[in-house]
Formats: structure tokens, C-alpha cells, sequence
């Protein structure tokens, strides 16, 4: 039980966290460190198990407490401080804290303690396993749609993947669209809809899967939801990263898939969306300036702290027999895996996207290789979420 609970430590000194951690490495030797700013975006997403939260010099731990306590209510928050407050220790209780250590005085306890943390989190487990009566709430998988070079495929691919996702498969899929200011995904899917993202902001702090459904529209070939852009620019700039990460994290416990395209301007919507990812998909032409773009790509999310190790997957886009850079070439810049190619299939696509219909109609129009080659891809998603869900 202890090998697989993960600890997270909240600390805005490096080196007092890695003491702490030195302390019950081998009672817990899976470990993350995040600094008290960047709790609001990264907690959901890490979703620990064990929390120790030392008390941050601005005294806003008491804050945090009540974030990590509504974010994650299944987690087990211990509370770390130096001063001893009568009235904040009552507050931290309320809040929720599972333990309250004043430190470096009680530092020693703290293998006791998280030994009784652990313990909780198995009763805790148990009875909600005897609660469900074997039933299992899944997950639902955020997996964003980017390029940082244009024309690239983005919304094309990610709204004709969802439909064969829906159409192929027993699970419930949620398109978002976030190119606030022009749209894209309703152009291939013949989808005509008023409401957006936008009309959340009055439910936001209280969404549900009922605020979310008032809001989609219907998609008639597949039945899958989508969310569409407001298509308006002055709509667009009272939309903030809040709206992003409180839509996605509410419809991951409604959806199996939420697939989000992205623009290709890189801003603080499409900072969060790809920090609440599980899965990073981007797009590549083969040609130069594609390659080139993906470098400077790399090199900004380095500089904007956004981390692709194991989440980053590459889908080449318009492969043809005239291509002249092929997967290989890729795999010489880059290490990352290629998840998918897909074939260029020009007539079909392009007449699809004039006349105003999808590409995927019921389940006719498979003799399209990038038809193919989307199920294919769909197929291997579906095949990852089954084998994750077995485990």
C-alpha cells in the first residue's frame, strides 16, 4: 500500500523538503515537490494521495488548506508550522488538516504520524470500494490539441477523432474548442450553436456535468458534445485560464475523453489547458519549418515551466509518397514518441470541409486513408484507456 501512495510536499524551501523527505523515503518512496504558488495549477493534476503542506511565510496556508481540501477532498492534508496558535489550529482542523505539526520540535514525529495517514487512506478506500459495490468512476482522459505552426491539422484532426472515439466505441466525449476568437471545429462538423465556455462564468464555482450539457451543442452524426468558441473577440477576452481549468477538471469526472483544440498563439487559456492535460498531442507537417517551429516550441515551454516528460505525444500530419521527411527524420530532433501518421488525402478531406459536412458520417466513408488512419489512431487510444482501467 505505501509503495503506490503518492506524497506530495509543499514547501517554498527545495532543501527543507528534501529533509523532510529524507525522513520517510522508505515509507514512501514516491515523492513530488511544488513551491505554495503553484499549488492552484498543479494539484489537480498530480493528484496526490498524502499532502504535507508547510506553513508558506505570506500565512496563506490556511488558504491552501481549504483549496486542497475542495480540489482533492480524498486527500490526506498534514499541516506543518512553526508558530503555535491556538485559534489557527482550530481553523486548520475545521479546514480539514488530518495532523497539525509544529516544527522542527515535532519533526520527528512525523514517520508516526504519516504511517496513520497511510492507514486512514486504506480504511478510507476500503469503505468507499463496500460504498460503490464494485462500481468504478473512471477517470476521463484531458487531451489537448497544439501546433505552434499554423495549417498544421489541429481542428480538423481532433474533431474527426472525436467522433470516431463516440462512434466506435461505448464512451462519452466532450470537444473543446478554444480558438476563442474565430472558432474552426464547428466549420468540419456542421455544428451551429450560440452558447460557449463564456456562459459557464455565472455556475463556474459550482459546475456540474447539467451546467456543462446547457452549454454544448449536439453533434448530429456521432451524438458527442461539443463546446464551441464564442467566435467573438470581445467575448474571448473575458474568458480566463479559471474558466479553462474548472470546465476540465469538472468534466473529467462525466466524460471518458476530453479532447481540447488549441490555437497556435501561445496565452495564459492555452498555458492552463496544457497544464491540466493528461496527454499533449502535437501536430507536425513534414516539412522544415515544422520541425524548426517544434524546437522553438520545446524551448518556451521550458522557459514557461510546462513539462512534457511522458505527457507529449507527436501526430504526423499530411504524410504522402512525395513526403521527403519521415518519421525517422523526426525521431533524429526530437525524442518523443510518434503516436500517429496520417495520410494525406486531399480530394476527400477538402471536399468534406467545402461542402460544410463531417468527415465521419454514421459509419460510412471508411475508404478514406485518413479516415483509416484517425481509427486507427482511435483504436490505440481506446486500447490505452482499457488497459489503464484493467489495472
Amino acid at each position: 500500500m505505501s509503495e503506490e501512495v503518492r506524497l506530495l510536499i509543499v514547501d517554498e524551501d527545495e532543501g527543507h523538503a528534501q529533509d523532510m523527505y529524507g525522513r520517510v523515503a522508505n515509507t514512501l518512496p514516491q515523492y513530488l515537490h511544488i513551491t505554495p504558488p503553484e499549488v492552484r495549477r498543479e494539484i489537480a493534476r498530480l493528484e496526490p494521495d498524502i499532502v504535507l503542506l508547510q506553513e508558506p511565510s505570506d500565512e496563506s496556508g490556511l488558504q491552501l488548506l481549504h483549496y486542497i481540501s475542495n480540489e482533492l477532498p480524498d486527500a490526506v492534508v498534514i499541516y506543518l508550522t512553526n508558530h503555535r496558535d491556538p485559534i489557527k489550529t482550530r481553523d486548520l482542523n475545521r479546514a480539514g488538516a488530518f495532523d497539525i505539526l509544529f516544527v522542527p520540535e515535532e519533526i520527528t514525529a512525523l514517520g508516526d504520524v504519516l504511517n496513520r495517514a497511510v492507514k486512514a487512506l486504506k480504511v478510507q478506500q476500503k469503505v468507499k470500494a463496500e460504498v460503490s459495490a464494485g462500481f468504478t468512476w473512471g477517470r476521463g482522459q484531458v487531451g489537448t490539441f497544439y501546433s505552434g505552426k499554423g495549417g498544421c491539422g489541429c481542428s480538423l484532426v481532433s474533431a474527426t477523432l472525436a467522433q470516431t472515439l463516440q462512434l466506435d466505441s461505448n464512451s462519452s466525449v466532450l470537444l473543446v474548442d478554444l480558438n476563442l476568437q474565430y472558432g474552426g471545429v464547428e466549420t468540419y462538423l456542421d455544428v451551429n450553436h450560440e452558447r460557449s465556455i463564456y456562459d459557464l462564468t455565472p455556475v463556474l464555482k459550482e459546475l456540474n456535468d447539467n451546467h456543462i450539457r446547457n452549454v454544448t451543442a449536439i453533434e448530429k452524426e456521432s451524438h458527442m458534445e461539443v463546446l464551441v468558441s464564442p467566435r467573438d473577440a470581445e467575448i474571448a477576452e473575458q474568458i480566463t485560464e479559471e474558466h479553462v481549468q474548472r470546465l476540465l477538471r469538472t468534466a473529467r469526472l462525466y466524460y471518458d475523453y476530453i479532447l481540447v483544440d488549441l490555437p497556435t498563439e501561445m496565452n495564459p487559456i492555452v498555458y492552463a489547458a496544457l497544464e491540466e492535460a493528461d496527454k499533449m498531442f502535437y501536430l507536425m507537417t513534414p516539412d522544415a519549418p515544422s520541425i524548426r517551429t517544434f524546437g522553438q516550441v520545446m524551448d518556451l515551454y521550458s522557459k514557461i515551466n510546462v513539462d512534457p516528460t511522458d505527457r507529449l505525444e507527436l501526430i504526423l500530419n499530411r504524410i504522402s509518397k512525395e513526403t521527403e521527411l519521415r518519421e525517422k527524420d523526426v525521431k533524429q530532433h526530437f525524442d518523443f514518441p510518434i503516436l500517429a501518421e496520417l495520410r494525406e488525402d486531399a480530394k476527400r478531406v477538402q471536399q468534406a470541409i467545402n461542402q460544410g459536412k463531417p468527415l465521419r458520417t454514421g459509419y460510412k466513408g471508411k475508404s478514406s486513408v485518413f479516415l483509416k488512419d484517425i481509427k486507427k489512431l482511435a483504436d490505440s487510444l481506446l486500447e490505452r484507456h482499457s488497459n489503464r482501467s484493467a489495472s
